[in-house]
C-alpha cells in the first residue's frame, strides 16, 4: 500500500471557496489532515486554521497560521477567535469569544440558547447538518440580541448551503475541511486475497474508518464488470470499504481509491500494520 498526496490541490479548493464566499473568513479545521505541505500552503495564503485541542493548537503555530480559531472543551493558549461550550470558560479566554449554540437538547456540544442571551459575545458559532438554514437564521437573530459581530458556520459545505451563506448579514466565518482535502489524496492498495466476489486488500480500517466516508471513488485498470465486496486486511467483518463494481482481479493487483485524504492520515491507527509511505505528486 502507498499514499500519493497533491497539496496543491488543497490550495485550489482553498481559492474556489473564497471564490464562492468572498467575504467569509476561512479557518481550515486541521483535524482533517495533518500533512505538512498541505498546512504550509495553505498557511502562506493566508488562510486561518481551525483547532479543537492544545495538540492542534501547537501545530498550527508550527506551520505558519497566523490567525487561530479555537473549539472545543478547556481552551488553553490564544486564538484570534475561542467558541466555547460552556459559560465557564469565558473567564480564562485571551481573544475573541464565542459561544457554540446548542442545537440539540442531547448533544453534548454547545450552550444553551437562554445562556448565551445573558452575557456578551464577539461571535455565535453552530455546527450542524441538520436544518442548516434555520438554525443559521436562530445563530443571527442571537447574535444581534448580544452583540455578536461574527457568525461561525462550522463546516459541511455543498451548493444549497453556500447560497444559504450568502445571505448571513453578520461576517462569516466557515471551517471547511474534507472541502479542502478530500481530493488531494489517493491510496493504492494491493489485492491480497479474492474469496468469490469478496476482495481483501492490504488497506483496511486504519485508514478507512468510518468517520473517513469521503465519497471514495474505487477504480482498477480495466472495464468494470464484477461486483466485489472489499475488505481490509484486519480481522473483523468490521473492516470493509463496502461493495463496487470493478474489472475482473486477481492477487496482486492494484486498486485505487480517491478522495481519501479527509480524516485518513490524521486518524491512522498503527493496528497491525505500518504507517504507510507518502509520496507527493
Amino acid at each position: 500500500m502507498r499514499i500519493e498526496i497533491n497539496s496543491k490541490k488543497a490550495l485550489e479548493n482553498y481559492m474556489r471557496i473564497k471564490k464562492e464566499l468572498p467575504n467569509a473568513i476561512i479557518a481550515y479545521a486541521i483535524k482533517a489532515n495533518y500533512d505538512q505541505k498541505i498546512l504550509e500552503l495553505l498557511a502562506k495564503n493566508d488562510c486561518l486554521a481551525e483547532v479543537c485541542s492544545e495538540y492542534e493548537h501547537k501545530i498550527a503555530i508550527k506551520n505558519g497560521f497566523k490567525k487561530i480559531i479555537r473549539n472545543g472543551y478547556a481552551p488553553k493558549g490564544t486564538a484570534w477567535l475561542t467558541n466555547v461550550e460552556t459559560i465557564e470558560d469565558r473567564t480564562i479566554i485571551k481573544g475573541l469569544i464565542g459561544a457554540r449554540l446548542r442545537l440539540d437538547t442531547k448533544s453534548k456540544l454547545g450552550i444553551d440558547e437562554s445562556e448565551i442571551l445573558k452575557n456578551r459575545w464577539d461571535a455565535v458559532a453552530i455546527h450542524t447538518r441538520e436544518d442548516f438554514e434555520n438554525s443559521l437564521k436562530k445563530a443571527e437573530t442571537i447574535a444581534d440580541k448580544t452583540g455578536a459581530q461574527y457568525i461561525d458556520a462550522g463546516g459541511n459545505y455543498n451548493t444549497e448551503k453556500i447560497q444559504i451563506l450568502k445571505r448571513v448579514k453578520h461576517e462569516l466565518i466557515i471551517e471547511p475541511g474534507r472541502e479542502i482535502v478530500a481530493n488531494t489524496t489517493r491510496i493504492i492498495t494491493k489485492v491480497l486475497a479474492i474469496k468469490e466476489n469478496k476482495i481483501i486488500t492490504d488497506c483496511g480500517m486504519n485508514l478507512l474508518n468510518k468517520f473517513a466516508d469521503n465519497k471514495y471513488i474505487v477504480n482498477a485498470k480495466g472495464t468494470k464488470n464484477h461486483t466485489y465486496k472489499i475488505y481490509g486486511p484486519i480481522p473483523t467483518e468490521l473492516d470493509n470499504i463496502g461493495t463496487h463494481n470493478l474489472p475482473l482481479l486477481k492477487k496482486g493487483d492494484e486498486i485505487t481509491i480517491e478522495n481519501a485524504g479527509a480524516y485518513t492520515l490524521s486518524m491512522f491507527s498503527p493496528w497491525t500494520q505500518p504507517k504507510p509511505r507518502i509520496k507527493y505528486i
